[in-house]
């Protein structure tokens, strides 16, 4: 895959990954969605190609994606609000699912679990650096007991896009320092 189309994938990640609660939600929303995405495509990659498979990528992506922002809107209508601008962007990673070689139900799960992982990171690094808290809006999950966990530093920078476009990248570099190291 195109490493512009894996960066692509990561959008959803920007804009929702200022607090740990949204980056929970929408990591496991990616976390199911991107593997049960590749799953109802298989089938379909013996009779569709090129365009024709993208274009079912993105419809079975958008309904998928539709239903986790009902389900999510059952469960908690405050997290839901708050992810309603992001979870269509769960699309993308559908369309990568589409355009990737590699088929198998094991990189799919691979590349879920990526995207839920770096969206824990994300959100903890924002969260703590950024607000200077911790678990903000953790009522939004576990009710009104679990509010107030609030520390007094923070970055505000990193609480906006660009500071997430910062941080990714700084991870972003970190990674591929460890991979060279691994290369030698």
């Amino acid at each position: 895959m195109k490493r512009g189309l894996q960066l692509l994938t990561l959008a959803p990640l920007i804009g929702c990954t200022d607090l740990l609660i949204k980056a929970l939600g929408i990591g496991l929303a990616g976390l199911l969605l991107i593997p049960l995405c590749a799953l109802l495509l298989a089938p379909l990659r013996t009779r569709l190609s090129g365009n024709g498979l993208a274009l079912a990528a993105l419809l079975i992506g958008a309904i998928l994606a539709s239903c986790a922002e009902l389900i999510l809107q059952l469960f908690s209508a405050e997290l839901a609000k708050a992810l309603a601008l992001f979870l269509p962007l769960l699309v993308l990673p559908c369309l990568a699912q589409a355009l990737v070689e590699d088929t198998s139900a094991k990189r799919a799960a691979q590349a879920g679990l990526l995207f839920a992982l770096t969206a824990l990171a994300m959100g903890v690094l924002r969260e703590a650096l950024g607000h200077g808290s911790l678990f903000a809006h953790a009522d939004w999950l576990l009710g009104p007991s679990a509010t107030g966990w609030h520390w007094n530093a923070s970055l505000p920078l990193l609480t906006h896009s660009a500071g997430g476009f910062i941080l990714l990248g700084l991870i972003f570099a970190l990674l591929c320092h460890f991979n060279q190291d691994d290369a030698r």
